[in-house]
């Protein structure tokens, strides 16, 4: 949590750096993006003490049947929240800000990021089955990868280049990239031979 919030905090700054309608507006929107990210987190959470149950009894095939079916769900769910936060954004942006530089700031905010909800859902069902196995510091290891080596670059980089709007951009493309890395260490780390007792 204090690499998440740490990065957060660098973000904010970025977005401080860009005025106060932005401010307002990036405000409002991540107050609607805690909300809109609790089924993922809560599926994150769910798979991981069904994957942690089903590793220590060794069931393997339980453990594969678990992430397969919390990918299906998080898709779903994540790719309908997006769909309904892309045409209603601008409206539930207004429950929180009136000032229409702010307004269409977090309007455009929540329309980019919202394509990329489904990529961050995919790393809470990943990363939830990979800690069910005790490899806390992997996972530690890409947080630190997804906030300071991509998020942070990133949301500067499209910032850069295509002003307020390359905020959510650089942001959801950290997203993309970071779930990249979790289904390749999903796959391919070494996380199921990770012994907790010897």
């Amino acid at each position: 949590m204090v690499v998440i919030y740490a990065g957060m905090t660098v973000i904010l700054s970025l977005v401080n750096s860009l005025g106060e309608s932005a401010v307002a507006g990036f405000g409002a929107a991540q107050r609607l993006d805690s909300i809109i990210l609790l089924p993922a987190m809560a599926l994150g959470t769910a798979v991981n003490a069904m994957a942690a149950q089903n590793i220590g009894a060794q069931k393997w095939g339980r453990v594969s049947q678990i992430s397969k079916i919390g990918v299906i769900y998080n898709l779903a769910i994540m790719s309908a929240i997006a769909a309904v936060l892309f045409v209603c954004a601008e409206p539930l942006v207004k429950l929180f800000v009136r000032d229409q530089d702010s307004v269409s700031f977090g309007t455009s905010y929540l329309k980019t990021i919202a394509c990329f909800y489904p990529f961050i859902g995919l790393n809470f069902i990943l990363n939830g089955i990979v800690r069910g196995a005790g490899a806390m510091f992997q996972i530690l290891v890409l947080n630190i990868i997804s906030l300071w080596i991509l998020r942070v670059p990133l949301a500067y980089w499209a910032t850069s280049l295509y002003g307020d709007s390359g905020v959510a951009l650089g942001i959801g493309l950290s997203f993309f990239i970071s779930c990249l890395f979790s289904i390749a260490y999903y796959r391919w780390g070494g996380w199921k031979d990770k012994k907790l007792f010897s």
